[in-house]
C-alpha cells in the first residue's frame, strides 16, 4: 500500500473522529500526528512540526494582548463610549456590529463577545425597547466579521497561511483580508437592516418568550468586568496596541517577531501576569492548530493530496473552471465548518484543493483566502464555532440560527465567489 492511500487512510479516520466527537478534537489531531508517525508515512520532525510553527506563536502572542486589552479595561472603554451614543434598538445594533468587527480584527472573538454580553446585560436590563434575543445574535457575528479583515483576526487564518506556505510556498500579508473583509462586513449590515431585523422581531417578539439563561450571561458578564483597571494601564496598553499596529502596516519586521514585541512590551510595562496568562490561555485552541498544522504538513510529505488531486482531475478535469473549482471550496468549507471547528474544516478541505489547482494551473491565493472567509462566516448552527454556540445563553433554539442565518449563509458564500477573484485573480 503506497504512503499517499495510507495518509488518506489515517486522514479518514481523523474526520471521522472530528466530526463524531468521540475523543476530543485536540486529541484527535495529535493523534493524526502520531500515527503518521507509526505508519511511517512522515518523520516525527515534519508530523509534529506545527509545535513549533511560527504561526502558533504568532496566535499565542495575540490572544495574550487580547488579555491585556481585556485586564486592562481597554476593550471595555473603547465600546462603552462608542455605545453610549446608540439608545435604540436597531441603531444599537448596527453600531455594536461595527465597534465588536473593529476590535475582532486585532482582539480575540471571544473576548470581543464577552464583553458585548456585559454591555447587551446591562442594556437589556435597563431598558423597556431591547430583548436579548434581538441583538445578542448579530451583535456576536459581527466580531466574526471582523474578524476575516486581518491576518491575526481569528485562528483559521493561520491554518490557511501554514497550509498556503507548506503546499504552495505563497503567504498572506496582515491586510490582504481586508478588502473583501470589509465588503462582507458591509454586505451583513445590510442583511442586519433589511432582513434580520425584520426577522428578528418576526421570529422572536411574538413568542413573548424570554428564555435567557441568567445564570450563564451573568458569568460572562462578571468575568468581562472582573477588571476595569486604570487610565494608566488603559494607555499603556493602547500604545503597544499602536506599536503592533504601525509594525504591522510597515513589515519592518514579519508578523511573528511583531506580536513578540508586543507581548514582551506588555510584560516589561506589567499589563501581563504570568499566572494568569497560563490560566486564562486557550490551551486547546493552540494544540488543535499545532496538530492540525503538523497533519497537514505530514500529508504533503506522503503526497496524500496529489493522490486526491489526480484522481479528481481525472474524473472531472475537462469541466472543471476556475470559478467552479473557488465554489467548490467556499460551498464544501461552509458546509464542515456548520457541524466542526472552522481550522480543522479548513485542514480537511484546502490541501486537496490546493492540490488540484496546482496540478490545473489556477492561482492558489484566491482559493486559500476563500476558504478562509467560508469557514468563518458560518452560523447556520450553534455547532459552527464556539462565538456562534455561546448565543445559546440568550435563548435561541437551533432551529433559530437556520431560520436566520441560512439565508444569508448563501449570499456570503455566492459573495465570497464573486467578490474575491476581482481581489485575486484565478
Amino acid at each position: 500500500m503506497s504512503s499517499a492511500v495510507i495518509g488518506l487512510i489515517i486522514l479518514g479516520i481523523c474526520i471521522v473522529l472530528f466530526v463524531t466527537n468521540w475523543i476530543p478534537s485536540t486529541a484527535t489531531a495529535v493523534l493524526g500526528c502520531l500515527l503518521m508517525v507509526l505508519a511511517g508515512v512522515s518523520k516525527f520532525s515534519s508530523a509534529f512540526s506545527g509545535f513549533s510553527n511560527s504561526v502558533v506563536v504568532l496566535v499565542f502572542c495575540m490572544l495574550t494582548v487580547g488579555m491585556a486589552m481585556q485586564h486592562s479595561g481597554l476593550a471595555y472603554t473603547i465600546g462603552s463610549f462608542i455605545l453610549r451614543f446608540a439608545k435604540r434598538e436597531r441603531v444599537f445594533v448596527v453600531v455594536s456590529i461595527v465597534v465588536s468587527a473593529l476590535l475582532s480584527m486585532f482582539l480575540a472573538n471571544m473576548a470581543v463577545i464577552a464583553m458585548f454580553l456585559a454591555i447587551m446585560n446591562s442594556v437589556v436590563e435597563s431598558s423597556d425597547d431591547m430583548r436579548m434575543k434581538n441583538i445578542c445574535l448579530p451583535i456576536c457575528m459581527g466580531s466574526m466579521f471582523g474578524g476575516v479583515c486581518t491576518l491575526v483576526g481569528s485562528t483559521p487564518q493561520m491554518m490557511v497561511q501554514s497550509i498556503m506556505e507548506e503546499y504552495t510556498g505563497f503567504t498572506y500579508k496582515m491586510f490582504d483580508y481586508m478588502p473583501v473583509g470589509l465588503i462582507l462586513t458591509g454586505i451583513f449590515i445590510l442583511y442586519y437592516l433589511f432582513v434580520g431585523y425584520p426577522l428578528s422581531r418576526k421570529l422572536f417578539e411574538q413568542s413573548g418568550e424570554d428564555e435567557t439563561d441568567k445564570a450563564k450571561l451573568e458569568a460572562l458578564a462578571k468575568k468581562a468586568y472582573l477588571k476595569k483597571g486604570n487610565k494608566k494601564d488603559k494607555i499603556i496598553v493602547l500604545c503597544v496596541l499602536i506599536i503592533m499596529i504601525v509594525l504591522f502596516v510597515t513589515e519592518i519586521v514579519t508578523n511573528t517577531v511583531t506580536s513578540l514585541i508586543a507581548m514582551f512590551l506588555l510584560i516589561f510595562f506589567r499589563q501581563l501576569d504570568e499566572k494568569a496568562v497560563f490560566r486564562d490561555m486557550d490551551w486547546g485552541v493552540l494544540i488543535r492548530l499545532a496538530g492540525c498544522l503538523g497533519l497537514a504538513a505530514a500529508l504533503a510529505d506522503c503526497k496524500s493530496g496529489e493522490l486526491i488531486a489526480e484522481t479528481f482531475i481525472s474524473i472531472a478535469g475537462s469541466i472543471m473552471t476556475p470559478r467552479l473549482l473557488l465554489a467548490m471550496v467556499v460551498v464544501l468549507t461552509m458546509v464542515i465548518s456548520n457541524f466542526i471547528s472552522n481550522s480543522t474544516a479548513i485542514f480537511i478541505v484546502l490541501p486537496s484543493i490546493l492540490s488540484i489547482a496546482t496540478q490545473l494551473g489556477y492561482s492558489p491565493l484566491a482559493l486559500g483566502i476563500a476558504s478562509c472567509y467560508a469557514a468563518n462566516l458560518c452560523f447556520a448552527t450553534p455547532l459552527a464555532n464556539a462565538q456562534t454556540g455561546v448565543t445559546m445563553i440568550a435563548g435561541y433554539k437551533f432551529g433559530d440560527y437556520i431560520k436566520y442565518n441560512g439565508l444569508l449563509e448563501v449570499i456570503i458564500a455566492i459573495s465570497v465567489v464573486m467578490i474575491v477573484p476581482l481581489f485575486f485573480p484565478l
